[in-house]
C-alpha cells in the first residue's frame, strides 16, 4: 500500500507519499481526524455521528457518514484501501509512526531511558524532535467534541514534555540555556507554575538574580489574581535562596515567606508514636533498628517524624536528617551527604564516595548511638538508595536507628526491594492510615482557633482522613471568608464553597506522581461520579476496557481508587472533586452531555444518564427528547429530582412532538409539576 501520513498536532493534514491529500469540507475532515485518532480499530457509525453532530444529528446523518467515507476514499486515491468498512464500523489503517501524535508520544517515552541513565543531552534531543512535530493547537481546523477532548489531552502532554526538557537542561548541566524557551512558555501558559519556577532557576544560574526575583513576583500576582493561591514550596524556597545569595540589598526589597513551618502538635498516631518512642529508648541503650514509614501525600509522615526526632533530641540522641527533593534526584549521594553534613569531593568516583559515606556513619556511631532519618526516599538518587540499603545491613553491628519515609510508588522495584529488606531484617513497617473523623475535627478546631460547629464538622468526610487536606480545607475557607464564629463555634458560611481553591491545588499536586495516562483516565472517571464501572469509563473515553486496565491498576496501587463491589470508587471524595475540577469549566457541560449519550448507548442505568444530562448544557436536542420519552418511566422512578427538571426543559424546548409532549407532561404532573 502507498505510504499514508497524518498530522493532527496543528491543522489536520494528510499525505500520500509526498503529495498532500485534499480532505474536503469541515465535516469530512473531522470524520477523517476521528478515524486517524482511533487508527487501526473500528469506529462505529454511532460514534462518528456523535463526534460530528453531538446531540443534534440530522435524520440523514447515517447517509452523510457514508457519503463522507466515499469522498475520503476518492481523495486517498491509491491509499484508499487503508479505509476499511465492516460490520463493526470504519477502520483507518495506519503504519506505526504514520500519525504525528503517536510519534510524539513515542519520542517522549524514548527520552526517559537516556534521562534515567544520566545522558541528558540524548534525552533533550529526543524531546526536541518530539516538540518539533507541533504546528499549532492540535486539530486546529477541526471543530468537534472528540477533537476538543483529544486536544486537551495532547496539550497536557506537550506541556509535560516542554517542562521535562527544561528540567533536563537545568539538572543535567547542559550548556544550552532554556531562558528564551521558558520565557515564551510562561507567556503562553501563565497558570502553569513549574514554568515560572524553571525560568527563575535558569535566570539564577545565568547570574541574573534580580530578574529571577521579578519572575517570582509576577508569578505570585498571576496565581493570586487568577487562582487565589500563593506560589508553591519550590518557588518559595528558590526565592529565599536567591535573596540569601544576593545579600542584604535584595533581602530588604522583599521579605521571603518562611520555608519551614512551625512544628505542629501531632494529632492522632498515638500507637505509631509510642512504637517510635520505644525504639528511641532502645537506641539510647545502643541497640539498632530500622523503621520504614509510608503513606499517601499529606497523610502525616513528616509530622510523625518531626515528633519522633523531637523526642530523640530530648533524650540526648544525636540526629542526622536529610530530605530528598525531586530536583536533586540526579546528584549522587545528595540526600545522604546533606543529612550527615558531608561535603562532596570534586570528580569523585561513585564507589569511593559511597565508602566515604559509610565510613562517616561508622565514625559517628563509634562515639555513640545515632538516629539517621531520610525523608521522601522515593526521590533519593540511586547512590543514596544503595547507601540506605548498605546501612540497613550495618544495623546488625552499629548502634544506629535508621528511618525512612516514603509514599507508595507503583512500579518502583528499587523501593520495593528496600521495603522487603526492612521486613527480612526484623525492621518495622509503619503504613499510615487515614485519620478517624474525630481527629480531623480536632485539626479543624486547631486551624480555626475555636471548636468546629456542625456545618464545619460535616465537611470532615471530604478530607478522606488526610490531615493535610483537613488543614488546607479550613485555611482555604478562612482565606475566602467562608468561616464565621457563632456562639463560640466555627461554622461554614452558607455562601461559601466547601472546596476552596487551595485544597483543589494541593490535591492535584498529590497526583503528580501518576503517569499522564492514569491522570487522564481518572479525570474522565471523575465525571462519572464517586463510583464507576470500567465498561462505562470505556464508553466515555472511547478506549477498550483492556486498554484502560494498566492506568486503572496504577491508580489502585497508588490508593487513589479502591474496589467497590463490581465497580471502582475514588477512595477520597476530595480526589474526585479535584480531578473533575481540573477539567475546564466551559468544557464540563459538553463532556457531561457526551457522557450521557455514551452511557445510554452502553446500557447504563437511566438515573446515571439523567444525572449527566442535568449537568450538561441547558439546551435540549432531539436525541435528549427521544431518550427522555423512551425512558420516562425509569427516570421518573429512579431519579425524581433530575426527572422534574429534565422534563421541564424538554417541554420548554419546543422540540417535542405532540405525543412526546403528552408523555412527558403526564410524568411531570405525577412529580407535582
Amino acid at each position: 500500500m502507498t505510504d499514508l501520513r497524518v498530522n493532527v498536532l496543528g491543522p489536520v493534514r494528510a499525505w500520500r507519499g509526498e503529495a498532500e491529500i485534499d480532505l474536503g469540507p469541515a465535516r469530512r475532515r473531522a470524520l477523517f481526524a476521528m478515524l486517524a485518532a482511533n487508527a487501526n480499530r473500528p469506529v462505529t457509525r454511532g460514534e462518528l455521528i456523535r463526534a460530528l453532530w453531538g446531540g443534534s444529528a440530522p435524520g440523514a446523518a447515517a447517509g452523510n457518514v457514508y457519503t463522507y467515507v466515499s469522498g475520503l476514499r476518492r481523495s486517498l486515491g491509491t491509499a484508499g484501501g487503508r479505509l476499511l468498512s465492516g460490520r463493526a464500523g470504519y477502520t483507518l489503517r495506519l503504519e506505526p509512526g504514520a500519525l504525528d501524535a503517536d510519534r510524539f508520544v513515542s519520542l517522549c517515552e524514548a527520552a526517559e531511558a537516556p534521562a534515567a541513565a544520566g545522558r541528558p543531552g540524548e534525552a533533550v534531543a529526543l524531546l526536541d524532535e518530539a516538540l518539533a512535530l507541533w504546528h499549532g493547537d492540535a486539530y486546529a481546523n477541526v471543530a468537534a467534541l472528540f477533537a476538543e477532548l483529544d486536544r486537551h489531552r495532547l496539550a497536557e502532554l506537550q506541556i509535560a514534555a516542554a517542562e521535562r526538557r527544561a528540567r533536563l537542561i537545568l539538572d543535567g548541566g547542559c550548556d544550552e540555556s532554556p531562558i528564551a524557551d521558558l520565557t515564551a512558555l510562561v507567556r503562553d501558559h501563565p497558570l502553569h507554575e513549574p514554568f515560572h519556577e524553571l525560568l527563575m532557576r535558569a535566570l539564577h544560574r545565568a547570574g541574573r538574580g534580580t530578574e529571577a526575583l521579578d519572575v517570582y513576583h509576577a508569578a505570585r500576582r498571576v496565581l493570586a489574581d487568577e487562582l487565589g493561591v500563593e506560589p508553591g514550596t519550590a518557588m518559595r524556597e528558590l526565592q529565599s535562596r536567591i535573596l540569601t545569595e544576593s545579600g542584604p540589598t535584595a533581602a530588604v526589597a522583599v521579605v521571603a515567606r518562611p520555608v519551614a513551618p512551625r512544628r505542629r502538635r501531632l494529632v492522632g498516631r498515638d500507637g505509631e508514636l509510642e512504637l517510635l518512642r520505644d525504639l528511641l529508648g532502645t537506641a539510647r541503650e545502643g541497640r539498632s533498628a530500622i523503621v520504614w514509614i509510608e503513606g499517601e501525600p499529606g497523610i502525616g509522615k513528616s509530622a510523625l517524624l518531626d515528633a519522633a526526632l523531637h523526642e530523640a533530641r530530648t533524650l540526648g540522641l544525636r540526629v542526622a536528617r536529610g530530605v530528598a527533593e525531586e530536583l536533586s534526584s540526579r546528584i549522587p549521594l545528595h540526600v545522604m551527604r546533606a543529612a550527615l553534613g558531608e561535603e562532596a569531593v570534586p570528580h569523585d568516583e561513585p564507589g569511593a564516595a559511597l565508602d566515604r559515606v559509610l565510613a562517616h556513619v561508622r565514625r559517628l556511631t563509634a562515639a555513640g548511638p545515632l538516629v539517621l532519618a531520610v525523608e521522601r526516599l522515593q526521590w533519593a538518587d540511586e547512590a543514596s538508595l544503595l547507601a540506605w540499603e548498605r546501612l540497613a545491613a550495618l544495623t546488625r553491628w552499629l548502634p544506629l536507628l535508621l528511618v525512612a519515609t516514603t509514599r507508595p510508588e507503583p512500579g518502583r522495584r528499587d523501593l520495593a526491594r528496600l521495603r522487603r529488606g526492612v521486613a527480612t531484617r526484623d525492621g518495622h513497617l509503619i503504613r499510615l492510615a487515614p485519620l478517624p473523623r474525630a481527629d480531623i475535627e480536632q485539626i479543624f478546631g486547631t486551624a480555626v482557633g475555636v471548636p468546629p460547629g456542625a456545618t464545619l464538622r460535616s465537611l470532615a468526610p471530604l478530607t478522606g482522613g488526610n490531615p493535610l487536606y483537613a488543614r488546607e480545607l479550613v485555611s482555604g475557607l478562612v482565606a475566602e471568608d467562608g468561616v464565621r464564629v457563632v456562639d463560640g463555634l466555627a461554622e461554614v458560611d452558607a455562601r461559601a464553597d466547601g472546596m476552596p481553591r487551595s485544597l483543589v491545588d494541593t490535591v492535584r499536586a498529590s497526583l503528580d506522581h501518576l503517569s499522564p495516562g492514569a491522570r487522564d483516565a481518572l479525570r474522565y472517571a471523575a465525571l462519572l461520579g464517586d463510583e464507576f464501572a470500567v465498561a462505562d469509563l470505556a464508553a466515555v473515553t472511547g478506549r477498550t476496557p483492556f486498554d484502560l486496565m494498566a492506568d486503572l491498576e496504577e491508580a489502585v496501587a497508588a490508593t487513589v481508587l479502591v474496589g467497590a463491589g463490581r465497580e471502582l470508587a475514588f477512595r477520597q471524595p476530595v480526589l474526585r472533586r479535584a480531578l473533575a475540577g481540573s477539567i475546564p469549566a466551559a468544557l464540563r457541560p459538553t463532556l457531561h452531555r457526551y457522557a450521557a449519550q455514551a452511557l445510554a448507548d452502553n446500557g447504563s442505568a437511566a438515573a446515571r444518564v439523567a444525572g449527566h444530562l442535568l449537568a450538561g448544557p441547558p439546551e435540549v436536542d432531539d436525541w435528549q427528547v427521544g431518550w427522555l420519552v423512551a425512558h420516562s418511566e425509569e427516570v421518573f422512578r429512579q431519579a425524581p429530582g433530575p426527572a422534574r427538571e429534565l422534563f421541564r426543559r424538554a417541554l420548554a424546548s419546543g422540540r417535542c412532538a405532540p405525543d412526546q409532549r403528552e408523555t412527558l407532561a403526564a410524568f411531570l404532573d405525577g412529580l407535582g409539576g
